[in-house]
């Protein structure tokens, strides 16, 4: 406790020195009340002296008969080291660090600053480097495609659609499958390894997704494609289309009859959550695009490659503008890479190539179904809604994987990600088409 006192009187010295005595240093035992006298050499302020008093009292802080005290282990230990954690009290904190800063000479020169890289500039050259990546494989689609239609023609075309539907809604159920997995394996997580909380117990869903997928396209496209290279009716068809849809219904409900578990409403939760993804899938993905089968079969080829066009040039235009002078956010919390100035970039441009580029195409003959002097009407609609519609399809989508955790809804095509990703704003696109041309083109 000595050592405590030392540090009190010393505080209490250091701030009225008048009323500290003689007898109050005797009680210090080993230290000399002369250590506390104020020399008369000392002209400066109170901090020096109280610094010259405290570095007086270190070397014997905290000993009794040559064993550190409990308050001397805050202070010094016996071989005159500082030991590990120790707090030194506040005054003689303060002077040590005071004489440590006057003894020292030497400095250190600081360090050169790093460059400076404009997070605008990365960003800048990130996307452009995206760019770059997402031109090759594309060039390589759009000539895929070309051969494919040269060389096939129609049934090259509607294989193609097929394929391309068939991958969509493998695709948009999946994300939301996986989704699902993930949660159930967190839930058994959290149920120290116990039974799955969300378990849809429907060991056919997989069966039964695909009988949707099928009874799909047999009620857009299939039926009539059949009546019209087959010797069936079209009455014929629409009877074996209904009679699929019900065997969805009855095999639907017998499924969830024929569960008995005391977890039975969260395997309902579960399957029915599957049952409104795939169709909404069906709807969205397979019922539009099958609006290209009508548009070709009516009006020909150039009808569907026209508007596909427009849609690529509108979806490059955006992401041209927006890297070069993109600001201001359009849904950041739908798709934070899109921009204003991008949409609208890419909305004028799309308008200002449409009249031109189907003049072009108008020019072999193939669709020309319409005079020239409407061919410029025809394309600035349908580039009004390929620029100002379409877009949301890629929203919803985006929409889609980010309630989902999903970055894209598939790998195959190497920076564009899944079907999904490439054809969102394509299927929005092909209804409004065949029922503009059905109304529009076929009264001239």
């Amino acid at each position: 406790m000595r050592a405590a006192r030392a540090s009190l009187l010393l505080l209490q010295f250091s701030i009225h020195p008048s009323e500290c005595s003689s007898s109050s240093f005797g009680r210090l035992g080993d230290v000399s009340p002369h250590a506390f006298r104020k020399p008369s050499s000392h002209r400066d302020n109170g901090k020096r002296y109280a610094r010259d008093v405290a570095l007086r009292l270190l070397p014997r802080g905290g000993q009794q008969g040559g064993t550190p005290t409990y308050h001397g282990n805050y202070v010094s230990s016996s071989a005159g080291e500082e030991p590990k954690g120790a707090v030194l009290p506040a005054v003689v904190q303060t002077t040590s660090a005071t004489a440590a800063a006057t003894t020292t000479t030497t400095t250190t020169p600081a360090p050169a600053p790093p460059a400076v890289v404009l997070s605008s500039a990365t960003s800048t050259g990130s996307k452009l480097a995206n760019l770059r990546e997402r031109t090759g494989p594309a060039v390589v689609m759009l000539g895929a495609t070309y051969l494919l239609l040269k060389y096939t023609g129609n049934k090259g075309f509607l294989g193609l659609v097929f394929l391309i539907q068939l991958k969509m809604y493998q695709e948009s159920t999946s994300v939301v499958e996986n989704y699902k997995a993930n949660s159930n394996n967190n839930n058994n997580n959290n149920n120290n390894g116990g039974a799955s909380l969300e378990d849809d117990g429907i060991g056919s869903y997989e069966l039964q997704k695909w009988w949707w997928f099928a009874t799909a396209v047999m009620a857009t496209t299939g039926r009539k494609m059949i009546s019209d290279n087959t010797s069936w009716t079209m009455d014929r068809m629409n009877l074996i289309t209904f009679g699929m849809s019900s065997v969805s219904l009855l095999w639907a409900v017998i499924q969830l009859a024929a569960i008995d578990s005391p977890s039975a409403e969260a395997i309902y939760r579960s399957y029915l959550a599957k049952v409104a993804s795939c169709h909404f899938s069906l709807l969205f993905l397979v019922g539009q695009s099958s609006f290209w089968i009508r548009t070709v079969s009516d009006y020909g080829l150039v009808w569907i490659l026209f508007p596909a066009l427009l849609v690529i040039v509108n979806d490059t235009m955006a992401y041209v503008f927006g890297v070069l002078v993109g600001k201001r956010k359009l849904i950041p919390r739908l798709s934070p890479k899109k921009t204003v100035e991008g949409f609208v970039g890419a909305g004028v441009s799309t308008m200002a190539v449409a009249a031109p580029l189907l003049k072009k195409m108008m020019g072999g003959g193939d669709g020309a179904t319409s005079s020239t002097e409407n061919l410029g009407r025809h394309a600035v609609i349908l580039a009004l809604y390929v620029s100002f519609v379409s877009p949301f399809g890629g929203f919803l989508a985006s929409a889609t994987k980010r309630a989902h955790g999903a970055k894209d809804f598939g790998n195959f095509i190497p920076g564009h990600g899944g079907a999904v990703d490439r054809f969102d704003c394509q299927v929005v696109t092909a209804p409004f088409v065949y029922l503009y041309l059905k109304n529009c083109l076929s009264s001239e």
